[in-house]
Order: C-alpha cells, then sequence, then structure tokens
C-alpha cells in the first residue's frame, strides 16, 4: 500500500501538473510566431568592384526553380533557400538589375519565412505541451505566403516556366520531404544533390587552387581534429566517440555554407567533375549532421515523443553517402592528412532524457500506478 508520506507527494505532484498546464495556457501566447519584416535587403550597387549579375541570375533561378511548382520548403530545401537569400544580398549588382535583385531577394525572404514558421506549426502540433489548434502558426505562415506572392508577381516574368510554391492547407500532414530524388544524382552515389558545380567559363578567373585549398583545409582542421582526445574543460567529462565529435563539432556548422561557396567557384573543365563530388560530399555531410542534431534532440527532449531512430538511420544514410563521395576526389588530399571519416557513432550514445519534478523526485513505479487510476497497492 501506498504511504501517507506517498500520497502527499502525489497529491503535490497532481497540483504542480495543475498549476503548469495552467501556466503554459496563460503563457503560451507569449510564444506565439509574430510577422517579421524582411530584415536586410540587397547590398548597394557599387561601381568600386566588378557587377556580378551574371552569377546572381544564375543563383537565383537555380533556388528559384528548386522551389517551383512544389509546396512550402522545408528540411533541406528550406536550408538551401534560406543560404541563398543571404548570399544574394550581399552580391554586388548593376543599378539596372538592383529593383529585379530586390524583389527576388524579398521573395526567397518571405518563402523561408512562410517555410520557417510552416514547420514550426508541424512541430508544435506534435508537441505533448499544446495548447491550441496551432492555428496561431499556421496563420502567420500563410502571411508569409501572401507577402511572398505579392513580390512573386513582380518578378514572375523573368521565369516564365516556374510557378510559386503552395502552402498546404491546415491540419493536412506535413508534405514528406524526399531530398534524395531531387537535383542531380552523380554516378556511384544513391542520393542527389541540390545544385551542382557552377560550368566552367574559360573567360573568368580559374578558382580551381582555391577550390583544392578549401576542400584540403577542411579536411586538416577537422577531419583530423575529430580524433584527438576530448579534453575541452568545459564538457561533462563524459568520453564521446570521435564520430559524435564530429557530426557535433565546428567543421559540420561550416559544411553547408562550404557548399554554396564551393558550387560558386569557377573551376578548369578537367576539374569540373571531381569538383562535383566534393560539393557532394559537402552537402551530404551537412544533411547528416542536420539530421544527427534531429537526434540529439528526439533523444535529450523530456517533451519528446521519439526515441531518435529515425533521424539516427537518416543520418546514417547521409554520412555513408558522404564517404562514397570522398573516394572519388581523395587522390587530391595530401598523405599527411587523414582523409577518412571517424567511425558513425553508435545508436544509443546519446542517452534518452528522463522527466524528474524536482524536488519531488521522479515518478515512481508506485506513483505512475496510483496517477494512471490503478491499483493503488505497490507492486513491490
Amino acid at each position: 500500500m501506498m504511504t501517507e508520506g506517498m500520497k502527499r507527494s502525489v497529491y503535490l505532484i497532481l497540483t504542480g501538473i495543475a498549476a503548469l498546464v495552467l501556466c503554459v495556457s496563460i503563457c503560451s501566447a507569449g510564444f506565439a510566431p509574430t510577422f517579421e519584416l524582411m530584415p536586410l535587403s540587397m547590398k548597394a550597387p557599387s561601381d568600386a568592384n566588378p557587377y556580378k549579375d551574371e552569377a546572381f541570375k544564375s543563383e537565383a533561378e537555380k533556388i528559384i526553380g528548386k522551389i517551383s511548382n512544389s509546396s512550402v520548403p522545408t528540411g533541406a530545401k528550406l536550408s538551401e533557400v534560406t543560404d541563398a537569400y543571404y548570399r544574394l544580398i550581399m552580391e554586388n549588382v548593376s543599378p539596372d538589375l538592383y529593383p529585379n535583385a530586390h524583389n527576388i531577394a524579398a521573395y526567397l525572404y518571405y518563402t523561408s519565412k512562410a517555410g520557417e514558421t510552416y514547420t514550426d506549426y508541424h512541430a508544435y502540433l506534435k508537441s505533448v505541451s499544446k495548447t491550441t489548434d496551432g492555428s496561431e502558426y499556421y496563420t502567420v505562415a500563410d502571411q508569409y505566403r501572401q507577402v511572398a506572392a505579392e513580390f512573386w508577381n513582380k518578378i514572375k516574368d523573368l521565369y516564365p516556366n516556374m510557378t510559386m510554391f503552395t502552402l498546404p492547407p491546415a491540419g493536412e500532414p506535413m508534405p514528406e520531404e524526399k531530398a534524395e530524388q531531387q537535383g542531380d544524382t552523380l554516378e556511384g552515389l544513391d542520393i542527389a544533390i541540390p545544385m551542382t558545380q557552377k560550368a566552367p567559363d574559360p573567360s573568368a578567373d580559374d578558382q580551381t587552387e582555391k577550390f583544392k585549398t578549401t576542400t584540403i583545409r577542411w579536411f586538416e582542421d577537422y577531419v583530423d581534429r575529430a580524433r584527438l582526445p576530448d579534453d575541452d574543460p568545459t564538457n561533462d567529462k563524459t568520453e564521446k566517440s570521435p564520430g559524435h565529435r564530429f557530426l557535433t563539432g565546428e567543421g559540420l556548422e561550416w559544411a553547408d555554407s562550404t557548399y554554396m561557396d564551393l558550387i560558386g567557384m569557377n573551376v578548369a573543365e578537367d576539374f569540373y567533375t571531381k569538383a562535383n563530388y566534393i560539393d557532394a560530399f559537402f552537402y551530404l555531410i551537412s544533411q547528416a549532421r542536420d539530421f544527427y542534431e534531429s537526434y540529439i534532440n528526439d533523444r535529450t527532449y523530456v517533451s519528446s515523443v521519439s526515441n531518435g531512430e529515425e533521424n539516427y538511420e537518416k543520418s546514417k544514410k547521409y554520412y555513408d553517402q558522404a564517404e562514397k563521395a570522398i573516394g572519388y576526389f581523395d587522390d587530391i588530399i595530401p598523405n599527411y592528412t587523414n582523409s577518412t571519416l571517424p567511425d558513425f557513432p553508435k545508436f544509443g550514445e546519446v542517452e534518452k532524457g528522463t522527466f524528474g519534478l524536482g524536488e519531488l523526485g521522479y515518478i515512481t513505479p508506485d506513483m505512475a500506478d496510483y496517477l494512471s487510476g490503478g491499483s493503488s497497492e505497490s507492486s513491490t
């Protein structure tokens, strides 16, 4: 039988839970999304540097093509739209192109915000602490869509064979993203990359050596370091595997931006194929990191309803493909530099989070039985 002390603890727990629910209900409005105007526009044209009109138009066409005839971007595609926006606003374009460039940047910004808020909408619907139907999220996502449509109407004549994205109706499941079926799949790989290397231009400066140097230094700085002892004095003193350190380390934070930088470089024609495999590596490894981060969140957030297995398997799939891509360009990596990635971490290295109630302690089997309406008899 439960003791009087245990019953008092159960009462306190129930009271605390009721207060928490009330607090969440009252405070949830404070966390509702709000519409945000575009913070950064195109940089003003400057004749001090060459205009990059063609580069701007080429990249803009690629990313707008990716979100044409599709639902609002989410996942990897959303990241690409966001990255493209921040890259394009820094391009130095001519005064003649500037008005259209501004409208294109605005279209990409509001598209990315629509995708971001729509993603938050579905995350909220899955939350164990939700207190509404999520309409406050969906409404803001639709507001972003409407503003994006205004800018699309200003640029759609530039892209006669493309259409604006659509926002699925409220309540419909999140469209399943099949990133591996989008873009171009290189020979020997199973997952496509969304954007391939810029076509070689013999009339422009050859950036092949810069491309190689960027790649080599990344391997020198981050692949080798992943195998060093984890002696950071700020960590929890728990030794993590090299693979875990690599996936959560600084290098992979830069993998996506490195990919975007490399694909815009002008390389020699005889290096073009190899450049595409290097691009593929950085794209694939950045996706592996994103899914691994989601796996960590699944394991550590006490409100998560997943054990992380799905995101773990996705991360491993991209990681394996990134390793395979290395085989197509490892000859450019110096012999003294390690080009072999650490072994992928074992499932469960990130421990599953548990839910505690402060001084009241964890819910014991007796308490759980009592709270669920079962017998109040002790199981021990």
